[in-house]
């Protein structure tokens, strides 16, 4: 009776010590392909105010994928590059030589939990050649 009144009070702390904490959230971009999907971007961590702030992490990675993205088109430009750019070269340093007509979505991570989808497409399909962003032709 003992352990189970230690385990119990344990628990009880734990539970007490998890609502203290801060809510943190990760926004981040995923290209998917026929049988993956694979992190391209991940975006600067986010303010929430716990870890129960869904709708709070969902919006604000929304907008911060939209405004560093141009609400994900993949033909704006960033940096004298564009966002398909940044992509096709990151799916080229995971080896991902060629992309063709692939959809980028974005996705937001809510302290730890499972990713899940804000609803934001981006605007053209992807395509990739050897780490270059081209133009999808469709067949």
């Amino acid at each position: 009776m003992k352990y189970f009144l230690l385990a119990v009070a344990i628990l009880a702390g734990a539970a007490y010590v998890r609502t203290e904490e801060p809510g943190w959230c990760r926004c981040a971009m995923f290209v998917s392909s026929r049988h993956s999907e694979i992190m391209v971007f991940q975006l600067p961590e986010v303010n929430v105010t716990d870890c129960n702030d869904h709708s709070g992490c969902q919006n604000r990675c929304t907008k911060e994928i939209s405004e560093m993205t141009n609400n994900l088109d993949l033909w704006s430009t960033v940096d004298g590059e564009t966002v398909g750019s940044y992509i096709c070269k990151k799916l080229y340093s995971y080896f991902f030589f060629f992309m063709h007509n692939s959809q980028v979505h974005g996705y937001y991570q809510l302290c730890g939990g499972p990713w899940e989808y804000t609803g934001l497409d981006s605007q053209q399909m992807l395509c990739c050649n050897l780490g270059e962003h081209v133009h999808c032709i469709s067949k």
